[in-house]
């Protein structure tokens, strides 16, 4: 007996109905468990805000700085809006997103990879942050298939380095972009990588990164700081168009 196979159809249908992405990088403070108030931060322990404070997202905006105008970006603030998984899934499913990235804590270790669950759905490379991947990097990502890579760390030039060395574009970024990773890493050289097999690449050389590499959770070497002052003097000209929700 032979089951029938209709994965094919299954992606002309959805070429049809126009299924593709609206926005290359979608940055989330995802839905919290409880509808509270948490906190989630490069610079708090995930909890809930005994204040029932709203925590700016200055992670979110500064990764945010540092993708424009390369990459079309929106960022997310699920809590701030007070925003349920209903209606953050139908913004998933609204912008299809290439990239996901996603702060995580341990407190809501669980409900905040749901997250991933929803974007690999709809076709996203799944990424994280946070002060849970930076210290336990494998036991993160083992038990989450739908998570693909993690920042550990300072997640701003590896989420650049990342993505742009997925796109085929580390050897075309702006001057700004290219004098900030200079600055930071005086050994850092930008590289093409040619596709391995099954048209994978091999990212070995991207600092602060995780990463599976035939089922296998591989982590990088660390990334050095970004002095606070070479950062901003990069990006002072720059101007982040990103969207807010």
């Amino acid at each position: 007996m032979k089951h029938p196979d209709t994965d094919a159809v299954a992606r002309e249908y959805a070429g049809q109905r126009g299924e593709k992405s609206s926005v290359d990088v979608l940055l989330v403070n995802p839905p919290t468990p409880d509808g509270a108030i948490w906190i989630r931060s490069q610079h708090r322990v995930g909890r809930r805000s005994r204040e029932n404070m709203i925590w700016p997202q200055v992670s979110l905006a500064q990764l945010a700085a540092l993708l424009v105008p390369t990459y079309t970006v929106r960022v997310v603030d699920a809590v701030a809006e007070r925003m349920g998984w209903k209606t953050f899934e139908q913004i998933l499913r609204q912008e299809r997103p290439r990239y996901y990235v996603t702060q995580l804590t341990a407190p809501t270790l669980q409900n905040d990879l749901y997250g991933t669950f929803l974007a690999k759905s709809v076709g996203s490379t799944t990424i994280t942050f946070g002060t849970h991947i930076t210290p336990m990097p494998r036991e993160t990502l083992g038990p989450y298939p739908s998570l693909d890579y993690g920042l550990r760390g300072e997640p701003d030039l590896t989420l650049r380095d990342l993505i742009d060395h997925l796109e085929g574009r580390a050897l075309g970024r702006p001057e700004n972009i290219r004098t900030l990773f200079r600055k930071h890493d005086p050994l850092y050289r930008p590289t093409e990588v040619p596709p391995g097999p099954g048209g994978r690449l091999d990212l070995s050389f991207i600092k602060g990164l995780v990463w599976r590499r035939n089922g296998e959770i591989v982590v990088n070497p660390d990334r050095p700081f970004v002095r606070t002052s070479t950062i901003c003097r990069s990006l002072s000209t720059t101007a982040c168009r990103c969207t807010s929700t």
